[in-house]
């Protein structure tokens, strides 16, 4: 089976950069997987991504050796078996607050015996090989979003859920569920205990750990903190704030 570079990475402690794609297009996912990103997240929850489209972006991704990883929109073993058996190598799921929703969670995601996915890995085959099902369990990641204080207070639970990979920090509703004025505010003591608590988890349990960022100043500051992986920018973010920079700069350069 294909190797998941991922992991190779996270055990020999290195930062993970991983980008975002929220816009629903295959030439999108293509461009920034050839500007060597570790891993490239495919956002059928918040984006704007059906299906289909996921799946193309995929296989856009897999021009490159970038991981392809997909945001599911919800906990629901039809939505984490089909985006596997699409070909992610890893699945970051939402709104993990309990240990039941861990293990049901990373049981859609586990062949049998270690859990309840079904067999059909269709495109999975094509991109990890033929021998797929046999190392898949060890190969695929479930990584839960924490994202509200009922996770934050359940961690323990969730991280000692067998066959989960990792912890990904999602700072907005983080902060909204913490009472937290500002939103993915990094610096207020309520998300610094939370951001910790989540490290000092993850460690005990060997888990990876995982951020959104917002912006590199940020991401890099979190790597230098102890995550794994940290997600600087989404395509969107990249696009209209680089489009705004050199609008400016041309209209700066040019009479009116």
């Amino acid at each position: 089976m294909r190797p998941n570079r991922l992991i190779e990475l996270w055990r020999s402690n290195q930062t993970i950069i991983n980008g975002w794609l929220n816009i629903p297009n295959a030439l999108t996912a293509e461009i920034l997987a050839h500007e060597e990103f570790d891993s490239l997240l495919v956002d059928m929850q918040h984006g704007l991504i059906g299906f289909e489209t996921a799946v193309t972006m995929l296989q856009a991704i897999s021009t490159t050796n970038t991981i392809p990883l997909i945001r599911v929109p919800w906990n629901d073993p039809g939505l984490l078996m089909r985006a596997l058996d699409a070909g992610a190598y890893g699945v970051i799921c939402p709104m993990i607050n309990t240990r039941a929703q861990a293990e049901a969670f990373v049981s859609a995601c586990r062949y049998p015996p270690l859990g309840t996915r079904s067999y059909g890995p269709a495109r999975a085959l094509l991109y990890g090989g033929e021998d797929y099902v046999q190392y898949a369990n060890d190969t695929v990641l479930t990584i839960a979003l924490i994202e509200t204080s009922e996770a934050i207070a359940n961690l323990e639970e969730i991280a000692s859920v067998s066959g989960l990979s990792g912890l990904y920090v999602g700072p907005s509703d983080l902060s909204l569920s913490l009472g937290v004025a500002k939103r993915a505010d990094f610096e207020d003591p309520r998300m610094i205990t939370a951001v910790d608590r989540v490290l000092e988890t993850a460690a005990k349990y060997n888990l990876m750990t995982g951020v959104h960022a917002g912006n590199v100043e940020n991401a890099i500051k979190l790597a230098e903190r102890g995550f794994n992986l940290v997600t600087p920018f989404t395509d969107m973010a990249v696009l209209q704030i680089k489009t705004r920079e050199l609008v400016a700069q041309m209209r700066g350069g040019v009479k009116r």
